[in-house]
């Protein structure tokens, strides 16, 4: 009797392969779930460079329609001035005179990185609809705002010239000085190095100041100084944060400002 003779296979069935490339499949699917997310980093210099941009474009509408001059609150409504949490041309009342106009938008006045435990969005803004049952129909503005980064409840982190002297008869307007600069991110108090200042941790760190300035020509330019440079905060011989020139004509003072008149104002630092 002969033996039946069986043929040896060679390779893997058609099912067996599919068997073999599903387990594969399974078993890299499963290595990615268990990897880490990663995502690339925020570039918040980038998008505190653009929201600058934004702000000075904000200022050109306004100017565009009249004559030339950005926004003052009290040429605009000295009654509705007069009622803000901080009075007069204070930061606050113009940045909620622009909000309230559509200029911007309470987010766009916040920086995303900014350090300071006192800034949260003003998402309760009135814009004086007729749901309002508490809304006077002689503001021109939300008055229930601040600018006071010293305490909780500041809804702006952005700051702006201060509007005092001949710097806002000169310059807060469309003037498109190159050399001058009109909104940035904060300081340090009286533009003097402080690595205990919140102000200094928002985009470096204690051994760096990192940030944006818009000038009134439009562009946004980025500045890094350190506790070395000697002449920290100044650009073209001028300290950004600090009263350099008593005329005040020429000089750039940015900041948080309360209560301001013609010629005295409040500022306030972290």
């Amino acid at each position: 009797m002969r033996a039946s003779i069986r043929p040896i296979r060679d390779g893997l069935t058609l099912i067996e392969v599919l068997i073999v490339i599903a387990l594969t499949v399974m078993i890299l699917v499963a290595v990615v779930l268990m990897l880490p997310i990663t995502r690339p980093p925020h570039n918040h210099h980038l998008t505190c460079a653009t929201r600058l941009n934004q702000l000075h474009k904000g200022l050109v509408l306004f100017a565009d329609e009249f004559g030339g001059v950005y926004p003052v609150p009290m040429d605009i409504s000295p009654e509705t001035a007069a009622l803000g949490l901080q009075s007069g041309n204070s930061t606050a009342n113009f940045y909620s005179y622009m909000i309230f106009n559509t200029y911007y938008s309470p987010e766009v006045i916040m920086c995303d990185e900014d350090a300071s435990p006192n800034l949260v969005v003003k998402d309760d803004y009135r814009y004086g609809t007729q749901d309002d049952p508490n809304w006077n129909d002689t503001w021109l503005w939300d008055p229930n705002f601040s600018a006071d980064i010293s305490q909780p409840g500041c809804n702006v982190s952005y700051a702006t010239l201060a509007m005092i002297g001949n710097r806002r008869k000169t310059q807060w307007r469309d003037s498109l000085d190159p050399n001058f600069a009109v909104v940035s991110d904060r300081g340090p108090k009286d533009g003097a190095w402080n690595a205990r200042s919140v102000t200094m941790k928002s985009h470096g760190n204690t051994k760096d100041w990192i940030g944006n300035v818009a000038f009134n020509d439009g562009h946004v330019q980025k500045f890094t100084f350190s506790a070395k440079d000697p002449n920290a905060f100044s650009v073209n011989g001028d300290n950004l944060f600090r009263v350099d020139d008593p005329d005040m004509g020429g000089d750039v003072w940015l900041g948080l400002f309360g209560d301001t008149t013609e010629e005295t104002t409040t500022p306030y630092w972290d």
